[in-house]
């Protein structure tokens, strides 16, 4: 390949880059692809049925839920426990074995304002502009430290060999 043709070549190949690297997109942006709904927020309604008599019909409630609709909540319990157990939405008596886990649990003791005390700590903590490392290992200044100490140098070893030829502990002062 001559000089030209390979500098040709990569210009073209350099060009070409960003072109290429779109093309997993093409599709969905042409429309070509096709997009299935969730299932998750597809809701089931009931079959719509005309009365004998529009007139035993019950007064429209702007807003409200339709009668008919079965809860989304109702919904899922008979898709996880079944039928007759979803159907039971009554409060039941807690069982010896739940009742031993809540007690070991410590739900009695639990802390009524747990929410305040949470939020409390999220504040102090967010105050506290550390990085986490320095604050595990409990490293660098706190705000309540006030600012460092400038140390006057030559003023120091005077004061050090002052205290060691009088053969004193040096301590700091």
């Amino acid at each position: 390949m001559t000089k030209v043709s390979l500098l040709t070549f990569s210009f073209l190949s350099l060009l070409a880059l960003p072109i290429v690297s779109g093309c997993d997109r093409a599709k969905e942006e042409l429309g070509l692809t096709r997009r299935t709904p969730d299932e998750f927020s597809v809701m089931k309604r009931a079959p719509l049925e005309v009365p004998a008599n529009l007139d035993s019909l019950p007064a429209p409630q702007p807003g409200a839920r339709r009668p008919q609709d079965a809860s989304a909540v109702l919904d899922a319990k008979v898709a996880v426990v079944g039928e007759k157990a979803a159907q039971d939405t009554g409060l039941s008596v807690p069982s010896v074995s739940e009742n031993v886990l809540l007690q070991k649990a410590g739900a009695a003791k639990a802390v009524p304002n747990i929410r305040e005390a949470v939020d409390r700590e999220a504040v102090e903590n967010a105050k506290d502009n550390r990085s986490t490392v320095k604050k595990i290992l409990n490293l660098g200044k706190k705000d309540d430290e006030g600012p460092a100490t400038v140390v006057d140098a030559p003023a120091e070893m005077k004061r050090l060999k002052a205290k060691s030829s009088a053969e004193t502990p040096v301590r700091d002062e």
